[in-house]
């Protein structure tokens, strides 16, 4: 069961000195019975990290540069995508307690992110060498596009004859311990389907309630072992769409059953095709122009 973090309610008024890490607090404690025990950890993590210059300040007395210097300040040490969550949670705040203030702030500029997608040749490799206890692991990634909060809290009931039912997910709470919890969101809970020698493998199995960090550390070593480009264990999960996406599957099925929330998501992902239709794609096209050209 998740923990409510107790926390005292605080009242907003022009008049007394309410500071902006008071008001933190109070925003945190109002969501933390209905967001995720990680998104509530990482609010915290903001709180007590970000913009420590602004906390002890009146949120009557913020304005557009003291909020930029301090934005600036963090950014210097922090990557555009940590500045952006930082700031937006930030905002969120202002918007609830102070509405009538609507700052104007320059962030960082994104940073087009470099994945490393393994290919099918690679994830055959790590699966020969893998043991019992990660391989299930790896392939239910790869071939059912499951986080690894999700693998670590499966139990053979949820899996049929035909795949397995995916409601809930293992994640740490804000005071660093592991529970159980439904999915981050309605569209993670879904079913997905699986092949009979996959389904085979759960009724085996003999590891369910596996640590996730145990999952990561398994496979960190294994792809150390191996000596295959380095990639981490979620990009499985990206193998598992952009897979499918190279066979036509739509992409509104692929958000479906791998939990994304739209078919947005997808798109980064598919920036990145398989390294191993590469060159079939390649070969594709001086093909097409061999033959119109010679």
């Amino acid at each position: 069961m998740t923990k409510i973090i107790q926390m005292p309610s605080i009242s907003i008024s022009n008049e007394g000195v309410t500071t902006l890490s008071e008001v933190y607090r109070d925003y945190i404690e109002l969501k933390s019975s209905i967001l995720s025990p990680s998104t509530i950890r990482g609010y915290l993590a903001y709180m007590i990290n970000s913009f420590q210059e602004l906390m002890p300040l009146n949120i009557y007395s913020l304005n557009n540069i003291t909020i930029q210097k301090a934005v600036n300040r963090y950014a210097i040490n922090h990557s555009p995508k940590t500045v952006r969550n930082a700031y937006g949670l930030l905002h969120s705040i202002l918007q609830v307690y102070y509405p009538e203030f609507e700052p104007k702030i320059t962030l960082p500029q994104k940073i087009k992110p470099q994945y490393v997608l393994p290919t099918t040749d690679t994830i055959n490799t790590l699966l020969f060498f893998a043991d019992d206890r990660i391989k299930f692991p790896i392939l239910l990634a790869a071939q059912g596009g499951l986080r690894r909060s999700e693998i670590a809290a499966l139990q053979l009931s949820d899996f049929s004859d035909f795949g397995v039912n995916i409601n809930k997910a293992v994640v740490y709470n804000s005071d660093l311990e592991l529970v159980i919890k439904t999915t981050k969101t309605i569209s993670g809970t879904r079913f997905v389907p699986l092949s009979p020698s996959l389904i085979k493998m759960a009724r085996n199995y003999k590891y369910f309630g596996i640590n996730p960090n145990s999952i990561s550390n398994s496979f960190y070593k294994l792809v150390l072992k191996t000596g295959v480009p380095a990639f981490n264990f979620h990009m499985l999960r990206h193998y598992f769409a952009s897979e499918l996406h190279a066979h036509n599957i739509p992409d509104k099925y692929i958000a479906t059953i791998g939990g994304w929330s739209s078919t947005s998501v997808l798109q980064n992902i598919y920036q990145h095709t398989l390294k191993d239709k590469q060159s079939e794609y390649e070969k594709q096209i001086t093909d097409i122009f061999f033959q119109n050209f010679g």
